[in-house]
């Protein structure tokens, strides 16, 4: 194998199918592959997971193995984490940084203790427009102050764990109206705009020591007509000429439709090396680690990629690997951090005792590349600690055409929820005390609808529970008691459940 063999494979962070290594990943771990990304697909438990780690390192030890894991619903480790991490907004509406750094450390830990070693996260991203329809709860709030606040409190808890942050999604993913996984997003505010909201946390995250940073696919029309992604004068101009930071800078997944709608995966692989990102993230199940690394190779014999650009990517990534090699890991953990969230969230709001049989009604989001659900819905929360409780998940569903439906392969589709179920639900509910959750109803107008069309009538025995962004609070009726959780954290969601139940 040559070098600028060796240096294409160390520019890439690839996926892949199943729950242990197939022959094509490990030879290419070998033959030098900068990192490995799991996902919920890979994952089946703690075990599963520490073998598979195991295997690869087998390969080559100082392989970079990552997994989104951001907290909330926004994590792709559920079957395998104890104590799973709260929603970052969760952790911004409480805005305690030591409790912020405890969070982030117990987590961390629990990658450290399955031999992962980067951590896709903390999402710095802004979220200043409601109508976000993909960073929602995974943004500590809404101010840059606070986010930067926070961001750099995680940065810390996932460094005293041994483990490395990677800080998303530059220059900034909170002021869009159009998920990325689909479609292209424009942001069209001025240079000194950006600086003033998106980019300070990334500032903030840079000088608390930040090593990894992830790119957005978005257009930021100040900078260039390009997606951050394929932008030199984002990835080299801003970030690392202005903003000075030296890290890895890794692209988010290759395959999104923001990308793809325009270009092959391999193509956009050269074109954000060549912008300057060091890892090119190809991170569906189908990936083809061989094919991808003869790709950059031939786009340098045709002139079209500089060697030394290459050469520059795979020497940051080993630089990484090796600073990883020489940290003490923190691998225990107890779920303190996440139980004192879940206590403090019930302790800061009002909830009424409604008993042990109330019916819940979980109006949630459609299923998502980046929303993976580690239980059923609030129905099954509430059975579990109130057996005589009852409930349903009305859950939206897109219709999706076959490319799209390509990007949810970890779950099944659904059929879309119709108005016959919802009134369904409704008279499975009457005689009985009724919690109706919503999850960023204020983006979703059937959500809205359907917490309209069931408050009908009901004012007593009623109880709205906020599961998204707390903005949502604002479209519960005035007289109806609501409470909000700011994101589909497990434990949380049990404080309140139990805080339902109780007795009178």
């Amino acid at each position: 194998m040559t070098d600028l063999e060796r240096d294409a494979a160390g520019a890439l962070i690839v996926g892949f199918a199943g729950t242990t290594a197939p022959d094509n990943l490990r030879r290419a771990v070998a033959d030098g592959l900068g990192a490995v990304i799991l996902f919920t697909r890979n994952v089946t438990g703690p075990e599963q997971v520490l073998a598979l780690t195991q295997s690869l390192r087998a390969e080559r030890p100082d392989v970079i193995i990552g997994i989104d894991h951001e907290g909330g619903e926004f994590s792709h480790l559920g079957p395998a984490n104890p104590f799973p991490l709260s929603s970052p907004r969760t952790l911004g509406d409480l805005d305690d940084v030591d409790l912020t750094r405890a969070s982030a450390r117990d987590a961390a830990a629990t990658l450290a203790s399955l031999e992962i070693d980067l951590m896709l996260a903390p999402s710095v991203d802004v979220n200043s427009n409601p109508a976000n329809p993909i960073i929602s709860t995974r943004s500590f709030g809404t101010t840059p102050e606070l986010v930067a606040r926070q961001g750099v409190a995680f940065i810390e808890g996932v460094h005293d764990a041994g483990i490395v942050p990677c800080v998303k999604h530059f220059p900034g993913h909170g002021d869009v109206a159009t998920d990325s996984h689909l479609d292209l997003p424009r942001v069209d505010r001025s240079i000194e705009a950006v600086h003033a909201v998106e980019l300070l946390p990334f500032k903030a995250a840079i000088a608390a020591g930040a090593e990894v940073i992830m790119s957005a696919h978005i257009v930021f029309s100040g900078y260039d007509d390009l997606p951050a992604t394929l932008s030199h004068r984002i990835l080299t101009g801003l970030l690392r000429e202005e903003l000075g930071f030296d890290g890895v800078i890794t692209t988010d997944a290759l395959e999104m439709g923001a990308i793809t709608k325009n270009q092959s995966i391999e193509e956009a692989t050269v074109a954000s090396i060549r912008a300057g990102a060091d890892l090119a993230m190809i991170a569906i199940g189908a990936a083809d680690p061989q094919g991808l690394t003869k790709h950059i190779v031939d786009a340098v014999g045709n002139g079209s990629l500089p060697a030394e650009r290459v050469a520059d990517a795979a020497r940051r990534v080993r630089a990484l690997a090796a600073s990883l090699a020489e940290r003490k890991r923190q691998t225990t953990f107890d779920g303190a951090a996440i139980r004192e969230v879940g206590d403090r969230v019930v302790a800061g709001q009002t909830f009424p005792a409604l008993g042990g049989t109330p019916y819940v009604i979980d109006l949630t989001q459609g299923l998502h590349p980046a929303w993976h659900p580690y239980f059923s819905g609030l129905p099954e929360i509430f059975k579990r600690l109130a057996p005589g409780s009852d409930g349903v998940v009305l859950r939206d569903q897109h219709l999706l055409s076959e490319k799209e439906a390509a990007l949810f392969e970890d779950h099944p589709t659904e059929d879309e929820q119709s108005e016959d179920a919802l009134a369904k639900a409704a008279a499975a509910a009457k005689g009985r005390p009724l919690v109706i959750a919503v999850q960023d109803a204020g983006r979703t107008p059937w959500i809205r609808e359907a917490l309209e069309f069931l408050l009908q009538g009901r004012r007593d025995d009623v109880f709205v529970v906020c599961t998204g962004i707390p903005e949502d609070q604002a479209l519960v009726p005035a007289g109806v008691p609501s409470a909000t959780t700011s994101g589909r954290n497990v434990i949380v969601l049990e404080a309140v459940a139990r805080a339902l139940t109780r007795s009178a």
